[in-house]
């Protein structure tokens, strides 16, 4: 892929490579839009009402501005730290040398989710399931499963190269020993 000229250098980021997430799975996809079809419909009864005041719709615009600003944008490798990268706040995760890292379509198999998002522009939150326990997912398609253990914490992440992605995570984990 041919590169633009940048005479700054601010298209090159030493250090870092980056993995783009797979696609929504059919059930994000269905969700993400029943919620916004839910959210225009009550958003248009409350400008139809006589007696609403439109800033009545806000906290209705909230879940689905706030469900965008935190979904999934990239991953990519930084300086030692894998970074989720997200519209409103980046979560930057230290890696640690004993890390591991693993390809497990079926890691979210019967997990509940106890805080965040459960389908809207994916999956993002603390799920706990008997296999992993609890882990944090930055996921958009379960099939695409990559279990990361480092520093004490799991995690699933969804990217849409799981073998390229688990390559380079542990030669960046190899190279902090």
């Amino acid at each position: 892929m041919p590169r633009c000229e940048d005479p700054a250098g601010s298209l090159e980021r030493p250090g870092m490579d980056e993995f783009p997430p797979a696609p929504l799975n059919a059930t994000a996809r269905v969700v993400t839009t029943m919620v916004f079809l839910l959210t225009a419909f009550f958003v248009f009864l409350v400008f139809r009402h006589p007696c609403s005041h439109p800033f009545a719709a806000v906290p209705m615009l909230l879940v689905p501005a706030v469900s965008w600003g935190l979904s999934i944008r990239n991953y990519s490798l930084e300086d030692g730290k894998l970074v989720i990268h997200r519209p409103l706040a980046s979560r930057r995760i230290a890696l640690s040398p004993d890390l591991t890292a693993y390809l497990d379509p079926d890691a979210a198999r019967g997990a509940l989710n106890l805080s965040g998002n459960g389908g809207i522009f994916g999956y993002q939150g603390v799920f706990r399931n008997g296999r992993l326990g609890n882990f944090s997912a930055y996921a958009t398609d379960w099939e695409f499963g990559v279990v990361v253990k480092t520093g004490g914490k799991t995690f699933v992440l969804t990217p849409e190269d799981p073998v390229a992605f688990m390559a380079r995570l542990r030669e960046t984990a190899d190279s902090l020993k």
